[in-house]
């Protein structure tokens, strides 16, 4: 991506809803809240994220646990990635607040820094990025978390492409 003389930008990260959202991917709650009874009603199973699908080059499924160092706002974004055969899911195991960084694509395919947009979300929300929306890493705020991180690989460069963002963008 070649180099764009833009001012710093600064943006003011927005309450994270299912509405405001949806172009990048889904929310589901991890709360106790409707689903159906388990277990012989000892357990609730409540509905997740149900768009699993990914490229069938991706033939690994990556379970894993992220573990994220708190930071403070104001906080600059420093690079976006993507995972072109896959969404991605993370589900709150332990956390406080999460800043979430989300751009969509520029006509030749990179992000559209000058259209990211930010959001705060909490412990009762998982994330599911859809196969190939450029976001920038999770940013712990508050507290240290734990997540849980859910996708598809393929054993190569395709499983997270990565660009160092071409102009500063301080969220507050």
């Amino acid at each position: 991506m070649a180099a764009e003389a833009t001012a710093p930008r600064r943006l003011r990260a927005q309450p994270l809803t299912a509405e405001a959202f949806a172009p990048f991917g889904s929310l589901a709650t991890i709360d106790a809240v409707g689903g159906r009874p388990v277990n012989q009603g000892r357990a609730r199973r409540v509905p997740g994220i149900g768009d699993l699908q990914h490229d069938a080059a991706a033939t690994r499924p990556a379970l894993d646990v992220y573990h994220i160092a708190p930071s403070l706002l104001p906080f600059t974004l420093g690079y976006f990635e993507r995972h072109v055969l896959t969404p991605q899911m993370f589900i709150p195991i332990r956390c406080a607040r999460l800043l979430i960084a989300v751009a969509p694509d520029r006509a030749d395919g990179w992000p559209d820094i000058e259209r990211a947009v930010t959001f705060i979300g909490d412990d009762h929300t998982m994330i599911h990025y859809r196969a190939g929306v450029w976001h920038s890493p999770l940013v712990a705020l508050d507290d240290a978390a734990i997540l849980t991180m859910l996708m598809w690989e393929a054993g190569d460069a395709r499983d997270c492409q990565e660009i160092a963002s071409p102009v500063s963008i301080e969220v507050i």
